[in-house]
């Protein structure tokens, strides 16, 4: 844990010294991975105490091509995570002013919104049913969502570092791993961040637990798309080493970092914010983050 805080620390160092413009974005963000960081130091010892997923579901989702925790769901921790989420949505609402994070907070903590369920249909990646539940409290989407998800991803990490055994590079699951050929995490079923480019390979990073996976070939993740309407390009000659992948067919694109060291998790999002250029570019170029993948339970 020491390590990882030092680690985002000198990261932040780096790109606030790179990208004075985005100070408050990365107040925010140091704040928010700061919780993450506390969480997940506080998670580990209930986490390693629960039962892993069974070695032989493991292979038969991966086969399947299905994210190995979706379609069951361990006990979430809510009485931990739930004050977790209240004061997430007060550090939204103090750093950048909006008053709907308060709104957000005070709704959780309250008990319109069921803590229980939220951090389930996070769990579950389901968007539209948290969109249902902020509809109905009059809340921000977004806002709400955002909360739910900062708290159930270091659950979600520790819990696919097991079920994929990462510890365990003689199982038969990390040879699975290696055939896995979806653009999705095989953990959680979200979409990548981004990809590392690590001592030849192309590592692909889930947004939301930090797992890393291989992707072969040169296609989109998103639709698979081989020709030319997908392409690979150097926004910036001067920084090769910051690519960016881009289908027309989808109108998706990926952010390609080369690294001198695999980013542990939460850190992954530090990466995602420094590289926040090439977004841009590829916004301003009519591409754009596609919504998670729909998967059938």
């Amino acid at each position: 844990m020491r390590a990882r805080r030092e680690r985002a620390s000198a990261r932040w160092a780096a790109v606030a010294h790179e990208k004075p413009e985005l100070g408050r974005a990365l107040d925010l963000q140091q704040r928010l991975i700061g919780r993450q960081l506390d969480l997940l130091g506080a998670l580990g010892p209930s986490i390693a105490s629960m039962p892993t997923v069974p070695e032989v579901r493991v292979l038969h989702a991966l086969a399947d091509g299905f994210p190995v925790l979706r379609g069951g769901i361990g006990p979430l921790p809510v009485d931990l995570l739930r004050p977790v989420m209240v004061d997430l949505a007060r550090d939204v609402a103090e750093i950048s002013g909006y008053a709907a994070a308060t709104r957000v907070g005070e709704a959780i903590a309250g008990a319109q919104v069921d803590a229980a369920a939220l951090l389930a249909h996070v769990y579950q990646r389901d968007q539209e049913a948290v969109r249902h539940m902020a509809l109905e409290q009059h809340l921000v989407v977004d806002l709400l969502w955002l909360v739910g998800d900062l708290v159930t991803a270091p659950v979600v990490y520790l819990e696919q570092i097991a079920a994929l055994r990462e510890g365990s590079p003689d199982s038969p699951v990390r040879e699975a791993i290696e055939r896995w050929e979806q653009g999705y995490c095989p953990a959680c079923g979200s979409w990548p961040a981004l990809a590392e480019f690590f001592y030849g390979e192309r590592l692909l990073r889930c947004a939301f637990c930090a797992a890393t996976w291989r992707s072969a070939g040169e296609h989109c993740i998103y639709c698979g798309t081989t020709d030319a309407q997908y392409r690979t390009v150097v926004p910036d000659r001067a920084k090769p080493g910051r690519r960016l992948e881009l289908c027309r067919s989808c109108g998706g694109f990926l952010k390609t970092l080369d690294v001198e060291l695999v980013t542990p998790f939460p850190l992954v999002a530090i990466e995602d914010l420094g590289s926040s250029d090439l977004d841009q570019a590829a916004l301003h170029h009519g591409f754009k983050r596609l919504p998670l993948p729909t998967l059938g339970v």
